[in-house]
């Protein structure tokens, strides 16, 4: 790869990374419930879920969603019926917490906040998409695995640095108080967003079915 292949490949991680969908609403649930931390371990998480499916593309095994489609809807029914449980479970604690409630729910152990950042981002359809159909492109059959893993450290470094930053926003002051504060509200528009998503992956795969 030459350096414009390399520059290529950085502005198609970032653009990746910058686009919305379920992994954003995680983590931003997560960085403003729990705190600073556990969103930076959240992104942490599902940097290392993107760093995986980097590195498996970049090995040669892109068939992840476009030769395998039975293993791809797999993907797409496991990261749905994830965003089915994560959807509900904010709205069942928009609907225990009280109006006045500031639901900042401090946990000791964070480690869920890691875990629920990997899991968004192993069982989430679009990046198995995104690996499959534009990250390969870059892949060359005979490269190194130097190469390969120098690929899949770019995308999962820029995209634990976008969750970062994300996490480290919402935990600004204005932006935690005005969540904070709605804590209810924000529960019940991100459940109800996540529940719309996990619905569409859910018709989606079917879909290709018929």
């Amino acid at each position: 790869m030459n350096v414009q292949d390399w520059g290529a490949l950085i502005a198609i991680c970032i653009a990746g990374a910058l686009s919305p969908g379920p992994s954003l609403l995680v983590i931003i649930s997560i960085a403003t419930r729990y705190g600073q931390k556990a969103g930076l371990l959240s992104a942490a998480g599902h940097g290392t879920a993107v760093f995986i499916y980097a590195i498996l593309t970049a090995l040669g095994v892109s068939w992840l969603s476009s030769a395998t489609t039975q293993l791809f809807f797999y993907i797409q029914i496991s990261g749905a019926l994830l965003l089915l449980w994560m959807g509900l479970s904010m709205l069942f604690l928009a609907g225990k917490q009280t109006l006045n409630s500031k639901n900042h729910d401090p946990k000791k152990n964070l480690g869920f906040a890691f875990k629920d950042g990997f899991l968004i981002g192993i069982l989430n359809p679009k990046i198995a998409a995104f690996f499959a159909s534009l990250f390969s492109q870059f892949v060359i059959p005979s490269q190194s695995f130097s190469v390969s893993f120098m690929m899949a450290s770019i995308a999962g470094f820029v995209d634990i640095t976008a969750y970062c930053i994300a996490a480290l926003v919402a935990n600004t002051l204005l932006v935690k108080q005005l969540f904070l504060n709605y804590g209810r509200v924000r529960d019940f528009i991100f459940g109800i967003l996540l529940l719309l998503l996990s619905l569409s992956v859910i018709y989606d795969s079917l879909k290709t079915l018929i």
